[in-house]
């Protein structure tokens, strides 16, 4: 069991690249855990980590043996989690980081339901358009869009969502409809990005047309783009759920309704492979409800 428990540390070690947030989470002194590390690099008679002031880095040593001994872990935790939960209904608290906007288009109809189902489990929603850091900040479940860009963390999509291009009638009476794709280009478009805008790919059939587009705003949240496009402001890409109640009201039209824009895929992120029991109904709950906002894969 000490090997077994100084591969389990040194795993936590090498996820979080700081041995002090490791010792937190293991429940440790940090003095322990580095000297505990140092023992089972000096039985494997090879160096797994590189020390600096700031950091924690793998050699090559390390990496090859964190991708063997991952899996092995998290096995052996979702197995004790599980057989420590088997006699006894799910209970305790999720913590889940989502947007604002998916959180209220999406997710609150999805809550109700499992929270009248599951009422000994408690979830504590993050609704920031931030990404959090789930490791550091203790968070059981982060839904994202896009893969994550972290490798350590484990992804499972949920959704693959429509999305159409949208505009207020007052703004086309000015502008003109666009009648092609390629129409875009002298429109003002808003974008939904937290970076450098991308262009627009979209598809009708087998044609696709990739069209780079410019506009006074974007933004990291397409509740205030579908806002400003109701206003008049230019051309909104937006989710299609989203979009669904303006279009109901007239504030929105859709624009080339013989195309769609590239959907985009949803994930849920988690810092472990192998699940609690909470974890995973919460998840495979979410992941069925979802189903209907979905495009076809």
């Amino acid at each position: 069991m000490d090997d077994m428990r100084d591969i389990a540390h040194f795993v936590e070690v090498a996820r979080t690249r700081n041995f002090s947030q490791a010792a937190a989470r293991l429940g440790i002194p940090a003095s322990t855990l580095s000297r505990r590390i140092a023992e089972l690099e000096a039985g494997l008679g090879t160096q797994l980590l590189v020390r600096t002031t700031r950091r924690v880095d793998l050699t090559e040593a390390g990496a090859l043996f964190l991708s063997r001994c991952e899996e092995i872990v998290e096995a052996a935790r979702g197995a004790r989690a599980e057989l420590s939960e088997l006699t006894r209904r799910p209970r305790g608290t999720l913590r889940i980081s989502v947007t604002p906007d998916f959180a209220t288009t999406f997710l609150a109809p999805v809550i109700v339901e499992f929270c009248e189902r599951h009422p000994e489990i408690d979830l504590h929603l993050d609704l920031n358009p931030r990404r959090a850091d789930i490791m550091a900040e203790g968070v059981d479940v982060a839904i994202r869009i896009g893969m994550p860009r972290e490798p350590y963390l484990y992804a499972r999509k949920l959704i693959t969502a429509r999305r159409g291009l949208y505009a207020s009638p007052a703004y086309l009476a000015a502008a003109g409809t666009p009648l092609t794709p390629l129409d875009l280009a002298v429109h003002r478009c808003l974008s939904v990005s937290s970076g450098e805008p991308l262009p627009w790919v979209l598809h009708r059939g087998d044609e696709t047309e990739e069209i780079s587009v410019h506009g006074p705003v974007q933004a990291n949240a397409p509740g205030i783009v579908l806002r400003l496009a109701a206003a008049g402001l230019g051309i909104a890409a937006a989710d299609e759920v989203m979009a669904s109640p303006y279009l109901a009201q007239g504030d929105l039209v859709a624009v080339l309704p013989d195309w769609s824009i590239r959907p985009v895929p949803i994930y849920a992120v988690t810092a472990t492979k192998v699940h609690t029991v909470k974890t995973r109904i919460f998840l495979d709950f979410v992941q069925k409800s979802l189903k209907v906002f979905g495009a076809a894969e």
